[in-house]
């Protein structure tokens, strides 16, 4: 008697078709995670920054100076920047002299969400913030522009750490260069470190600006800001916010350095700009 397919038992692959259908298994997983590693956004920089006067101080006699520095950040392929959480912004034979000047801290602009409050003397330079932000599932979306205003304040001493005050601040214009769609108000702590030769801007960026609304990702995509040359008589000296004091090296020129830390996979990129310093 025949057995109908209703009454036959169920087949199971042999060993061999076994491999086979586990190796098509494996080819295919690797095949997913290798479109996802082609997938992923791969960041390109340029930074640029020059200080006035040009010519270095001296350790014994430092010059106060005025900063400008910049940087963009853009995608090798034209989509959306990957996220960056952190970064350290390096001024060869730089100085700061946050314990000379009133001050104006991030918790407290926070706290207001604005810098009306802050003492008169303690802003020390301004800048712009330019932005790109998408879907957080679509790397190619560039949908929304956000540029904010940056002001920079002094963030005072705490012990012999010196701060610096960034605060963002944006909100719905009708001129599109001025333009967030976003209301924005949020400052963040920086940090001067005393280097070998210099002294490095150093700070994190809150999740809050880099994920501003639910399941959208927000990319900096270009960034111009200067510090002021801000000045002090102590003791029939003249001292400055910022100040440039060390050695002009023999191609005559000082390093500004920008390391940018990316969110998604801690990857550090550190790009070199020169200034004229003699």
């Amino acid at each position: 008697m025949l057995n109908t397919p209703q009454d036959r038992p169920p087949t199971h692959p042999q060993g061999g078709e076994l491999r086979k259908i586990t190796a098509l298994a494996v080819a295919g997983t690797l095949a997913v995670v290798a479109s996802m590693a082609f997938a992923a956004q791969t960041n390109t920089y340029t930074v640029e920054g020059n200080v006035t006067p040009v010519k270095v101080g001296t350790k014994a006699k430092p010059t106060p100076v005025e900063l400008f520095f910049g940087y963009t950040v853009a995608e090798v392929d034209g989509k959306r920047p990957a996220l960056i959480d952190q970064y350290e912004i390096f001024f060869e034979n730089g100085q700061t002299n946050a314990g000379l000047f009133p001050k104006c801290t991030a918790a407290s602009i926070d706290a207001a969400q604005s810098d009306s409050h802050c003492p008169k003397g303690s802003l020390m330079g301004t800048g712009i913030v330019q932005n790109k932000a998408g879907s957080s599932t679509d790397e190619t979306s560039q949908a929304v522009t956000c540029n904010l205003t940056l002001r920079l304040h002094n963030g005072g001493v705490e012990g012999k750490r010196q701060f610096f005050t960034l605060y963002l601040h944006g909100a719905p214009d009708p001129d599109p260069a001025k333009n967030c769609p976003l209301a924005l108000d949020k400052a963040i702590k920086a940090e001067f470190v005393k280097k070998r030769n210099g002294t490095a801007l150093v700070f994190k960026v809150d999740d809050t600006l880099l994920n501003p609304a639910p399941g959208f990702d927000n990319a900096v995509v270009n960034v111009e800001s200067t510090v002021n040359k801000v000045t002090k008589k102590v003791k029939g000296k003249t001292r400055g916010f910022f100040e440039s004091a060390g050695k002009c090296g023999t191609d005559k020129t000082s390093e500004i350095n920008v390391t940018f830390r990316q969110r998604n996979d801690g990857k550090k990129s550190t790009v070199k700009s020169t200034t004229k310093c003699a």
